[in-house]
């Protein structure tokens, strides 16, 4: 009891350091299913999500950055990124030091369960090491049973509604942190060959604690102004056709993790929150 109540203030005092509106409306909803792809003959647990981070200066970069898009343009795969330029983005730079990171091109997957560091040498290599861990991360059965679905409504002067529908299939009750990630599908950052980012991230419009007890559905939804100031920053120029949503759920119980050892003397530790389920959307119109 005690130890499940050091973890629970551990992830309170954490979340308080995210961004992110606190403010959004909660409500209850009923059922909703979730459709998961087949891929190769082995059905993936859940949608898997890849926290990429980089930035715009990095010559190993475009080799991360060409490698993780082509599995998602080309392989059957239920799994989701964004790109976290964290040399452009303050907001993008507190993310990725939750994980400690020192080392650019990085990937998370899952909120840091697995991770790769560097490329493996080129794009095919690289995308080869990454589709693995994607599928060792998909089959994993020992997550917790949570549905979702989203809507993304473009409310005119780069103004966005995001609404969240969450339900926890568990016996047990849930407690764990929701995030919705505004991206650029095609990102007004460029790497180091002078290509945009894919999934550019610009703020979160929702990073908030959520509670579920089991069979439980609600719906969170909050709005999004991209005139505000995201980070120092303002996204009044944003354009509807070229906006994606990310939104997944992690559970609040920390894992240490370590980075992965391809580097010589290298060493990287981090809490990781494990993600249990994500889902996408592009704004649809009022």
């Amino acid at each position: 009891m005690k130890k499940t109540l050091m973890m629970f203030v551990i992830f309170i005092l954490i979340s308080l350091l995210f961004d992110g509106p606190l403010n959004a409306t909660i409500s209850d909803k009923e059922d909703i299913n979730l459709q998961i792809k087949n891929v190769l003959d082995v059905d993936f647990t859940h949608t898997v999500f890849v926290e990429y981070a980089t930035t715009t200066w990095c010559p190993s970069c475009p080799t991360a950055s060409e490698a993780i898009y082509s599995i998602y343009q080309n392989d059957n795969y239920p799994f989701y990124f964004v790109s976290l330029v964290s040399d452009v983005n303050n907001i993008a730079k507190r993310r990725s030091r939750l994980y400690n990171n020192i080392v650019i091109p990085s990937v998370y997957i899952d909120g840091g369960d697995l991770n790769y560091f560097g490329h493996a040498g080129n794009v095919s290599a690289t995308e080869e090491v990454y589709r693995d861990l994607i599928e060792e991360r998909g089959i994993n059965e020992d997550i917790h049973l949570i549905d979702m679905n989203m809507d993304v409504t473009w409310r005119v002067d780069a103004k966005i509604t995001v609404s969240v529908t969450i339900k926890n299939n568990g016996d047990n009750f849930y407690f764990g942190m929701i995030r919705s990630y505004i991206t650029e599908i095609e990102s007004r950052w460029l790497d180091n060959n002078g290509d945009p980012y894919h999934f550019g991230f610009l703020d979160f419009a929702l990073n908030r604690p959520i509670f579920l007890s089991s069979q439980q559905t609600k719906t969170i939804t909050t709005n999004w102004n991209g005139k505000g100031y995201h980070g120092g920053q303002t996204y009044g120029d944003i354009t509807k056709d070229n906006i994606m949503v990310f939104s997944v759920v992690s559970h609040y119980l920390p894992n240490l993790r370590q980075g992965y050892q391809q580097l010589p003397n290298y060493d990287q530790k981090y809490l990781a929150f494990f993600m249990d389920q994500s889902v996408a959307a592009i704004p649809d119109s009022n």
